[in-house]
C-alpha cells in the first residue's frame, strides 16, 4: 500500500523555477517573461529571483511557454489539436513560439470560430504569419469551420480490440507520474528553424575586455572565446538578454530580428601594452593599452576632470 500511495502522490505536481533561470544564474539579469505572462500574478520576485506561489497558480502553463530558456518546469498550455488542425476553443491566445513550433510539426491550419475572435488573437495571427513569410514559409490557413472527420458506421472485432488497446495506452500515459510527462523543453524555436536566427548579437569591440563572463553564463553557448577568435552563434540565441545584462563593459547588445543563420567570428589580437609592456589580448585592432593600464588611464582622466570642475566651481563662488 505504501508504494501505491507514493505513486498516486507522484501524479500531483507543482510548477517550478529551475536553477538555469537567468535570474538564478545572475543578480544582474532583467528577465521578467514569466512574471509578465502570469494572469494571476502567482509569480513574484523574492530576493531578485522568481518564485511561484502554488496557492495562486491555476496551472495555465503560460509561464512555461514564455520562458526564453525553458527554466519553468511543468506543462505547456493545453491546446485542442485534431487531425493536424489547431482548434481555438477559448479566449486563451497562444504565444508566437507555440504557433511557430506547431507549424513545424505540420499543424498549418487554424480553426477559429467567430465567437473566439478578438483583437489579441487577430494581432497574434498577423504577427506569426509575418514571421512565417520571413522564414520562407506559407502563412497559416485560417477557417471558421472545422473540417468534417470520417465517421465509421461499424467496427470489426479486430478494429475494436485495437481501439481498446490504444485507449488503454493513452490512459496509462496520462496516469504516469507528472514529472515524466513535463514538456517545458519542447518550445526551443531555434531547433525547429535551424537555417534562421531570431536575434542579432552585436559586439562592441572597442569596449570588450574578453573577460569571458558572457561565455560562462550563456545557457545556449552562443558566445565562444578561444585564443584566436570571439565566435558569435546567434542561431541558438533565445533572447534571454543575460549576456547583455551581465557584461561589465556593456559591450554586448541584442536585437530581435529574423535573418539567415550565420556564425560571426571576431579575430582576437595578441599585443604588447605600450605602457606596462606586458602581453595582452583584445578584439580591438587599434587598441594599444592592456585592460589594467586602460582602466588606470581612465581613472586618472576622471580624477583630473573632477578636480578641474571643482576648481571652476570654487573660483566662481569666490567671485
Amino acid at each position: 500500500m505504501g508504494f501505491l500511495t507514493r505513486w498516486l502522490e507522484s501524479l500531483d505536481y507543482d510548477y517550478k523555477i529551475l536553477p538555469h533561470c537567468s535570474r538564478y544564474k545572475s543578480p544582474h539579469s532583467t528577465c521578467t517573461e514569466c512574471i509578465d505572462h502570469c494572469p494571476k500574478e502567482a509569480i513574484q520576485l523574492q530576493n531578485g529571483k522568481p518564485v511561484i506561489h502554488t496557492a495562486d497558480c491555476i496551472d495555465c502553463g503560460k509561464c512555461v511557454a514564455s520562458c526564453p530558456v525553458q527554466a519553468v518546469e511543468g506543462f505547456l498550455p493545453k491546446r485542442s489539436i485534431i487531425h493536424k488542425q489547431y482548434i481555438i476553443d477559448s479566449y486563451n491566445t497562444p504565444t508566437l513560439k507555440e504557433l511557430l513550433v506547431y507549424y513545424k510539426k505540420g499543424i498549418t491550419t487554424i480553426i477559429c470560430p467567430e465567437k473566439y475572435r478578438n483583437a489579441a488573437w487577430e494581432e497574434m495571427l498577423e504577427q506569426v504569419n509575418q514571421l512565417l513569410i520571413k522564414l520562407g514559409e506559407e502563412p497559416f490557413t485560417v477557417s471558421e469551420e472545422q473540417l468534417p472527420f470520417p465517421h465509421h458506421e461499424s467496427m470489426t472485432r479486430r478494429e475494436l480490440l485495437f481501439t481498446w488497446e490504444r485507449e488503454l495506452k493513452q490512459f496509462a500515459k496520462k496516469m504516469t507520474p507528472a514529472k515524466w510527462r513535463f514538456n517545458h523543453e519542447s518550445l526551443d524555436v531555434a531547433k525547429h528553424y535551424p537555417d534562421y536566427q531570431f536575434v542579432y548579437i552585436y559586439l562592441d569591440k572597442s569596449k570588450c575586455t574578453l573577460c569571458k563572463a558572457c561565455q560562462m553564463l550563456c545557457p545556449k553557448s552562443c558566445l565562444q572565446i578561444n585564443e584566436t577568435n570571439f565566435t558569435l552563434v546567434a542561431q541558438r540565441c533565445s533572447n534571454c538578454l543575460l549576456c547583455q545584462d551581465i557584461c561589465p563593459e556593456h559591450a554586448i547588445s541584442l536585437k530581435k530580428m529574423i535573418s539567415p543563420a550565420t556564425t560571426e567570428k571576431q579575430p582576437i589580437y595578441t599585443k604588447e601594452c605600450s605602457c606596462c609592456e606586458n602581453p595582452y589580448q583584445t578584439t580591438n585592432e587599434i587598441q594599444q593599452l592592456c585592460v589594467a593600464c586602460q582602466k588606470k588611464q581612465q581613472f586618472s582622466s576622471s580624477i583630473i576632470e573632477q578636480s578641474i570642475d571643482f576648481m571652476k566651481e570654487g573660483s566662481s563662488w569666490q567671485i
